[in-house]
């Protein structure tokens, strides 16, 4: 029993008693009386406020929140779980990682498996070949649903759907200062229309006022952003309000990236940072040689105009009375899981949104959006998801930042055991044995001689091609406690080229082929920072300089140009193929 403090149930605050029984909230009695219970503890929450679990909406679980340049090969799954629990986030929903891996982590969390705020998960985008986020020249993985036109999305549904993604993610973006691919709005039509045949919802990535308009026309009405690219009309936040669209504004991103840009990433000097950020990430933040290109004065200015425009076209949408429900976009630079939540409830405070309004949308209204009465709630039969606070958010929306306890399904989390110097395991059955192709969290999820792959499948572990199936290459992850891995190539032609989206068809060696993110670079110019070459080039890792690829036979592709030779490099790659010198 919480005792003595001011109660938040999702609506209203008044002084209060929350009873907890199990994993259930039984009762909430307000006003001076007194609740009668039979044994259990008493906590003393005097000069306390007591909320419901807070729900992060827009989550991308496997993303750091480093620099763009900054590339890290560790999956932070577990520290990033860890944080959002200790800053009070006991639910989230996932908009968009790799889909292998976030659907296992839910199926995990459901059976019971791992500490972990309950998870909601769209999987993979539907995006446009070469839209956001999967932008021409990247492999698409288990990460992007390509949709050029309506007759792709049965295809596009037949994949997903046996999954039971929560959401359906759709991305309406052009681009902005760049010019992309987007969704045509018969391709939105038909994927509302196929989403409602299959009973769920369809929520899409918008920064303009068209898109808004177009999702509308198509019946698409929970929006992961606020347009921060111009100002919205106050026709369109009214036209918004009687459609009962919900939108998710995430003003932390922009906020982080110009303060990012601007040099004034105060909470960089906290120490207590650390316990909630991996430092690595804390470093790249602080490393000029990956910061640079947020840093020009271009960037700043951009940043700061979407900043201002997002922040204005929220307080249209709440004045025309539109849904605000919270979410934080967390991953991106300096939106750190679970801390950026409350940062963005000050900024909906900062934009004109009452302190009662801005908690409601990471309560009631955000589980609203999910379809679960028993969340974001504190009253009789919703699940015990629980976050104590020193201090009155209702007064002071950073009070959220003092935080005193938190509860998931009744039970008292240890805040300190989950700082990330602790290392603490949220597994509470650890998982062993994988076998081959078998979906693993860590390496000590696969039998012995196997490793986790970058792939996150189990395969087995390697020091060199030699010890790999043809067709395989052991490739080697900088965080794998096992070393190499034994990966399959996808198969893909080196001299055809026919990478998906506009990817480049690489060798690994042993036989192994697969699609790589290309790069611009080919006839002996740098590669790029991630060793990627235009697709028909390669990255020689010796000199970085980009190889255009030749058949050593004379059998495939064109002669080398302006009098280079091809050499061959079969005995590398176990493919009859060379490159031009």
């Amino acid at each position: 029993m919480l005792k003595g403090g001011t109660v938040f149930d999702g609506s209203r605050a008044a002084r209060a008693t929350v009873v907890i029984e199990g994993d259930r909230v039984k009762r909430v009695v307000f006003g001076e009386r007194d609740a009668e219970v039979a044994g259990g503890e008493v906590v003393d929450v005097a000069g306390k406020t007591v909320l419901p679990g807070l729900i992060d909406l827009h989550v991308h679980s496997l993303s750091v929140a480093g620099p763009y340049a900054y590339i890290d090969g560790d999956l932070h799954l577990e520290d990033h779980t860890k944080a959002m629990l200790r800053a009070g986030v006991t639910s989230y929903l996932d908009l968009g990682s790799s889909q292998r891996v976030i659907f296992e982590q839910r199926a995990r969390i459901d059976a019971g498996e791992v500490l972990a705020p309950q998870l909601f998960a769209a999987g993979p985008l539907l995006t446009a070949t070469g839209g956001h986020p999967c932008y021409h020249g990247d492999p698409p993985g288990d990460f992007c649903l390509f949709i050029d036109a309506p007759g792709d999305v049965a295809a596009a549904f037949e994949a997903l759907l046996p999954k039971r993604p929560d959401v359906i993610k759709i991305v309406l973006e052009s681009g902005g200062s760049r010019t992309l691919p987007r969704l045509s709005r018969p391709s939105v039509t038909a994927i509302a229309e196929a989403a409602a045949a299959a009973g769920v919802p369809v929520i899409a990535h918008a920064t303009e006022a068209v898109d808004i308009e177009d999702a509308l026309d198509a019946g698409v009405t929970l929006f992961a952003h606020v347009p921060d690219q111009e100002r919205i009309s106050p026709e369109l936040a009214r036209r918004m309000a009687a459609a009962r669209a919900v939108v998710i504004p995430t003003l932390v991103v922009m906020d982080g990236l110009y303060r990012t840009a601007s040099g004034a990433l105060t909470e960089l000097d906290d120490p207590s940072l650390a316990d909630d950020v991996p430092a690595d990430v804390i470093a790249a933040l602080r490393d000029p040689s990956l910061v640079g290109e947020l840093r020009t004065a271009r960037y700043q200015e951009l940043s700061r105009t979407s900043r201002d425009h997002a922040a204005a076209n929220l307080f249209t949408c709440y004045e025309a009375g539109v849904t605000i429900a919270a979410g934080s976009d967390a991953g991106n630079p300096a939106v750190f899981h679970g801390l950026a939540l409350r940062r963005e409830l000050a900024l909906l405070v900062e934009a004109g949104m009452p302190p009662a309004a801005a908690l409601a949308a990471a309560t009631r209204a955000a589980a609203d959006v999910l379809g679960r009465p028993d969340l974001g709630r504190l009253e009789e039969g919703a699940l015990a998801d629980v976050l104590v606070v020193d201090g009155d958010p209702l007064a002071d929306i950073r009070a959220l930042e003092r935080v005193s306890r938190v509860y998931k399904s009744g039970v008292l989390l240890d805040r300190d055991a989950l700082a990330l110097p602790r290392k603490t395991s949220l597994a509470r059955e650890p998982r062993t044995g994988g076998g081959p192709g078998e979906t693993c969290l860590a390496a000590s999820e696969c039998a012995p001689a196997r490793s986790c792959s970058s792939a996150q499948v189990c395969a087995a572990t390697c020091i060199d091609a030699a010890g790999c199936a043809p067709g395989s290459a052991c490739l080697f992850d900088g965080g794998s406690p096992t070393g190499g891995s034994c990966v399959e190539g996808d198969g893909c032609d080196l001299f055809a080229q026919d990478c998906e989206n506009g990817a480049a068809c690489v060798f690994w060696g042993n036989g192994a082929t697969s699609c790589w993110s290309a790069g611009k670079g080919s006839g002996g110019q740098p590669c790029d920072a991630s060793f990627a070459c235009a697709p028909g080039s390669m990255c020689d890792w010796a000199s970085r300089a980009c190889r255009d690829l030749c058949d050593p036979r004379g059998e495939r592709g064109e002669a080398c140009p302006g009098g280079k030779r091809c050499v061959d490099r079969a005995a590398i790659a176990g493919l009859p193929v060379g490159v031009c010198e």
